[in-house]
This record gives structure tokens, C-alpha cells and sequence, in this order.
């Protein structure tokens, strides 16, 4: 039975590819995993381990081989119609991510133009708000994308994915391609939106590093299992697996502790 706290879980699920010589190869294989509403759970995991497989199907973006995912206890393909917005993801690569001929206030209001009656004023308005809970101005919103530095335009990103009023912000290594500063920047801006919207946040990296110290949990994701799940405040004493630890003896921010 589902947790009561349980935002969204996945149950047994796997994904499996055919691929041309090897038969099926699984992505995922009977993965489990349950993000609690309020929490932010981050999930560490090497290049090939299903970080990426598994992000598209929490957000409704694949289907399971097998198994099930649940959003708020019920089937997510059974949602995706009535509570597809609920769900918003934050990809590792910002330009991409845009339209780099069009302005921030453009990319932002893309969802509003497309998906409500507003009129321009209004939209202008909608977005001028949402530009400024992400820490810019709202001068910065007739920016096109190569004017803004990486994390600017992260947080470019972050404010689009505000337009549905979300409940969860999955992050796909949203600031591996950003220096230090720009990374504190949106972590910053994460975080405070977990904190005053009540957004539950699940953070995707490939190593363990200070974003580690703004997480409520730790998943280890090694050969598309989880094979460790803590509380944050016991991961260092507690995570058992081998790549586990080797995560730990090569993170700076253990190394600190």
C-alpha cells in the first residue's frame, strides 16, 4: 500500500531496448523508488546506469517494460491527461532547452500562449512575476538565450517550468554544465522554491558533490537498480554497496567531513 506522504513511486518497473546483436538489454531493471512529497531526492549514478531512462518514464515521457509507476497513488499513464502538468523537468542542456531566436519573455510564455486564453498584457505580466521569483529582472526578460550566462539561463528554464504551478521538479543534471557560481544560483532558486511553493524536487547527478548538502535523500543508482536509499544525514555511515563507497572516497564533500 502506498505511503500516505508518497508523491510519486515506482514499483518493480524495468525498461527494456532491443538492440541489434544483443537481443533485449535493460536500461532499468526491477527498479523501485518512492519521492515523498516536500523532499528533495537525489539520485547519483554513473554515465550508462538508466539515470536517464528512468527520469522520462517518472515523467510520463516513456512507458515501462513492466512494472508501474504512481502519482499520488494512482497509475501515472491513468493522470497524464487531467495531471500531466504536475510533473515538470529541468534538462542538463539550457540552449537546447530554448528557443535561441526568441526572447526570455518569448521562451517563458511559450506554455501561455499555447495553453491559456491570456491576452499579452497579461502574459507580460504572468512572466515578468515569474522572471523575478528566479532572481532576474524584468529588463532581462527582452534578453534572447546567448546573452545570458548558463545559470541566467537555467533559471530561464526554472521559470518556464513554474507556468503549470508544478509539484515536482525532476532536474536532469541541470548544473553540470555550469561554473560554481552558476550553480549555487540555481540550486539557490531550487531550493527556495521547495521552500515556499512546496515543490518536491528530484535531483539527477553523475557524482556526489556540494549540491549533496540540500538533498533530504540519497539514491545510488548502479546498473539500473537502486542499490542504496537514505536519509541524508546517514548516507556517510551507512551506504553499504562498493560503488557506493567509492562514490564517497571520491567526493570532495566527504572528503570535508
Amino acid at each position: 500500500m502506498i505511503h500516505k506522504h508518497t508523491m510519486l513511486e515506482a514499483d518493480m518497473i524495468s525498461r527494456r531496448y532491443r538492440c541489434a546483436g544483443k537481443g533485449q538489454v535493460y536500461a532499468v531493471n526491477n527498479l523501485s523508488l518512492k519521492i515523498h512529497t516536500g523532499e528533495c531526492h537525489g539520485i547519483v549514478g554513473e554515465s550508462g546506469c538508466g539515470k536517464s531512462t528512468l527520469m522520462r518514464m517518472l515523467a510520463g515521457m516513456e512507458t515501462p517494460s513492466s512494472g508501474q509507476i504512481l502519482y499520488k497513488g494512482e497509475p501515472v499513464a491513468l493522470q497524464m491527461k487531467r495531471k500531466r502538468n504536475e510533473i515538470q523537468m529541468i534538462f542538463q542542456n539550457s540552449m537546447n532547452a530554448v528557443n535561441q531566436y526568441a526572447t526570455a519573455e518569448e521562451n517563458i510564455g511559450e506554455p501561455l500562449r499555447n495553453f491559456t486564453h491570456m491576452n499579452k498584457v497579461e502574459r507580460r505580466q504572468q512572466t515578468a512575476a515569474l522572471i523575478k521569483q528566479v532572481g532576474l529582472s524584468a529588463a532581462d526578460l527582452l534578453k534572447y538565450p546567448a546573452q545570458f550566462s548558463g545559470g541566467q539561463l537555467q533559471r530561464i528554464c526554472i521559470a518556464r517550468a513554474l507556468i503549470p504551478r508544478p509539484k515536482l521538479l525532476i532536474t536532469d543534471e541541470s548544473t553540470s554544465m555550469l561554473d560554481k557560481d552558476g550553480e549555487d544560483e540555481v540550486l539557490d532558486v531550487l531550493h527556495r522554491l521547495k521552500r515556499e511553493r512546496k515543490v518536491s524536487i528530484l535531483s539527477v547527478v553523475h557524482d556526489i558533490d556540494f549540491s549533496v548538502a540540500r538533498w533530504d535523500r540519497i539514491a545510488v543508482l548502479f546498473g539500473g537498480r537502486i542499490v542504496e536509499d537514505l536519509p541524508f544525514g546517514r548516507f556517510l555511515e551507512e551506504a553499504a554497496h562498493p560503488y557506493s563507497r567509492r562514490l564517497i572516497e571520491s567526493s570532495l564533500f566527504f572528503s570535508e567531513k
